[in-house]
């Protein structure tokens, strides 16, 4: 699992994790089944065939599809496990009952046998095994610190050096917050860097450079947050830090392209992915812009989530300068072009026009929404 937590020491690229996020959905089993059943309430005569036979794509895995810049994304467990440099076996459970045995050895391990043991006040390895899950694996961002059933297995299976299948659970985490996203409750994207790593590696970063649409300015890079002595020191779990010259430092170097990762899109040629691109900025005036105009009002840096303290928090609210709503509505959604409606003889005489504009403005504001209530989270 080390290659996984090197990964994490690295560069996130928030324009382009948000651009994905805004756009991604979940095609699952029952995604599959719903479009079968769309597929029959077209055409009753499809009723009993195959998916072959209805013309539709077999259902092989679980999907994550989106699109940045106008080209379609895919993205499979097989992916994250490759972005991970983790591979994809070992021990996943998920949705177990609260009667589970394993809960038994979970009290007997972590909580040394007494039931009653508060997390916080577990021994301090456990306390740190914790903070890794919680930080590094299933990022919630506003939720109750309180780990679920799910949860405290994991925690179980790592204070016990029992190896658990990464890949599959951080999926299962994206998938998750993806459908809570969908629902308005999901107010933060984890993963940031996970999800960084696979544009970098699935080349899309490579494509956007060609094209002129990707720097370190607009594409807004950051980097998270190391845990260090100082952190353990902060848990107290050790008395004093002493910072040394040789502590592991913020990277925003990009790492080395891998040269077996599975693609992530499906076109390959580079004037037709140049084409996509270039119909996208044209339709919607692209989604990166410059970072001086903020694509979320009151954006908070990108940052592991926890405490702020006195300084920073004074230092924030000092920066922020207090816009008129003439301001507020010009900058909100700098990434969409404003669609202006139609007069009123254009309504009678095209009501085409005018029920393609209400369609437009209607993703735009569910895009507005959106991007409103986002941040991204960034993994360490």
């Amino acid at each position: 699992m080390f290659p996984y937590f090197d990964m994490l020491n690295g560069p996130t690229y928030v324009k382009l994790v948000k651009d994905f996020w805004v756009r991604a959905e979940v095609y699952d089993l029952e995604a599959a089944k719903a479009e079968e059943l769309q597929a029959v309430t077209r055409d009753p005569s499809l009723r009993g065939k195959t998916r072959k036979e209805m013309g539709l794509e077999p259902f092989r895995q679980t999907e994550i599809r989106s699109a940045v810049m106008g080209i379609p994304l895919t993205i499979t467990e097989e992916v994250v496990a490759k972005a991970c440099r983790v591979a994809p076996t070992r021990r996943f459970l998920w949705n177990v009952s609260r009667n589970h045995p394993l809960l038994d050895s979970f009290k007997s391990v972590v909580l040394n046998g007494n039931p009653t043991t508060k997390l916080v006040d577990i021994d301090g390895h456990h306390r740190m095994l914790l903070k890794f899950m919680t930080e590094c694996f299933f990022q919630k961002g506003g939720c109750s610190d309180q780990p679920s059933v799910d949860h405290k297995l994991v925690l179980y299976f790592l204070a016990a050096y029992d190896k658990i299948n990464l890949p599959k659970y951080l999926m299962h985490h994206l998938c998750w917050a993806v459908k809570e996203g969908m629902r308005g409750k999901g107010k933060q994207i984890p993963c940031g860097r996970l999800l960084s790593e696979i544009f970098t590696q699935g080349k899309l970063l490579e494509t956007l450079r060609r094209n002129n649409l990707a720097s370190d300015k607009t594409l807004r890079t950051r980097t998270g947050k190391i845990i260090n002595g100082k952190t353990l020191q902060n848990m107290k779990i050790i008395k004093k830090f002493s910072p040394s010259e040789k502590d592991l430092k913020e990277s925003d170097v990009q790492t080395k392209l891998m040269k077996d990762f599975p693609p992530i899109y499906k076109e390959k040629n580079p004037e037709v992915l140049a084409e996509l691109i270039a119909g996208f900025v044209k339709e919607s005036g692209g989604i990166i812009v410059d970072d001086d105009t903020p694509d979320v009002p009151n954006e908070t840096p990108l940052q592991v989530r926890g405490k702020r303290t006195h300084a920073e928090g004074s230092e924030a609210a000092g920066g922020q300068t207090k816009k008129s709503k003439k301001d507020k509505s010009e900058s909100s959604n700098p990434d969409c072009i404003p669609v202006s409606a139609p007069k009123r003889k254009e309504e009678k005489e095209n009501p085409l026009q005018l029920k393609m504009w209400k369609q437009k403005r209607k993703e735009l504001r569910k895009s507005k929404r959106l991007k409103r209530s986002m941040r991204v989270q960034c993994l360490l």
